[in-house]
């Protein structure tokens, strides 16, 4: 899947698709557990409160379809298809064996959180501003 694909159809099918490998598993944990730690810091006024993540990895190791599906999780938008209709977090219950870490994803969707996904492509090829 290409990450501007996000007709109903193709969310579907990566949602349904997605494998939660022992990697990936614990690339959710990590990620789970420092954000539902920032959600609690939420209530700080403090802008450290706030959270972004960094996912660096090989070329083609799946950064850009992890992100996709992290942010098709922390959405939990509804999803239809062929008359069949779920949340985000309704395709997981499934892949995730682990009955706690589930229980917090569950916590985390729920969570008010705004998802903004960009690629930066390319590494600038001169230094600026550094003197």
């Amino acid at each position: 899947m290409k990450a501007d694909q996000l007709d109903e159809s193709s969310v579907w099918q990566e949602l349904d698709e997605f494998v939660i490998t022992k990697e990936l598993d614990q690339h959710f944990r990590k990620f789970i557990s420092w954000y539902l730690e920032a959600v609690e810091q939420a209530k700080n006024p403090d802008p450290a409160g706030k959270m972004g993540i960094w996912i660096s990895g090989y070329f083609g190791s799946g950064k850009s379809h992890f992100l996709k599906v992290l942010s098709y999780l922390l959405c939990n938008r509804n999803h239809t298809n062929k008359g069949q209709s779920k949340q985000a977090v309704e395709f997981f219950e499934s892949k995730v064996k682990d009955a706690l870490l589930f229980a917090d994803i569950k916590r985390a969707v729920i969570a008010n959180t705004d998802v903004i996904l960009f690629n930066i492509d390319s590494k600038p090829t001169t230094a600026r501003g550094v003197t």
